[in-house]
């Protein structure tokens, strides 16, 4: 959940869990006083990301995100949610322009004839999910009719005719849940840390493992 205001703050958080990985999370996080946030978690069988946060929906008491814990984006969330709050939006989605495709993609023409053909594209007119949203809390009663957000519960939004938006950058976002992925945000994060000034770095060092 976040606050509202001229700069949201995020101070509660909840991590959606299985009961396989939860002790791992709370060993290590524990309430979240060190971090200096509050940390509750729910824990509930693998069902789908939708089952996951109907299963939570009693600890969710305002605006609030949903963050995928395999993703990482250089997104300015503050940004993302003035403009979810300007829209009156119900569900905001993070969406990137600026990720290629692992495939060559073409195009025919009536007769099956190649008429263009590019490698690994960006395709900067169909933006692709990073994995963030923005939702008010009515969007906790739609969780009931599929088990998947993005493949049950968006789609149905949409059809319904909800305020859905989509918050677009040119940042491109790094799925973590691969060792492929995992090495590539290792090397994001080291490039990142070079542009910090030396003050800044000085002044966060502890947070510099994070």
């Amino acid at each position: 959940m976040y606050d509202t205001g001229r700069r949201p703050t995020i101070r509660d958080i909840v991590l959606l869990l299985s009961a396989d990985d939860a002790e791992v999370f709370k060993n290590h996080l524990g309430d979240g006083s060190k971090l200096g946030v509050k940390v509750q978690y729910s824990i509930s069988p693998r069902a789908g990301t939708a089952a996951a946060l109907q299963a939570a929906s009693d600890l969710v008491d305002g605006s609030f995100i949903i963050y995928y814990g395999d993703v990482m984006a250089d997104l300015d969330l503050t940004a993302m949610l003035r403009f979810h709050e300007e829209k009156g939006a119900l569900c905001t989605l993070a969406l990137s322009r600026g990720v290629r495709l692992d495939y060559g993609v073409g195009r025919l023409d009536g007769e099956g004839r190649l008429q263009y053909f590019e490698e690994k594209p960006i395709l900067s007119e169909y933006p692709v999910s990073i994995g963030i949203y923005a939702c008010q809390p009515r969007f906790l009663s739609y969780c009931r009719v599929g088990s998947d957000l993005a493949a049950d519960i968006l789609p149905h939004l949409i059809s319904k005719g909800e305020r859905v938006y989509g918050y677009v950058t040119d940042q491109p976002h790094h799925d973590i849940g691969s060792f492929k992925q995992l090495n590539q945000a290792k090397e994001f994060l080291a490039t990142k840390k070079k542009q910090v000034p030396l003050s800044v770095s000085r002044s966060q060092n502890k947070y510099s493992d994070i």
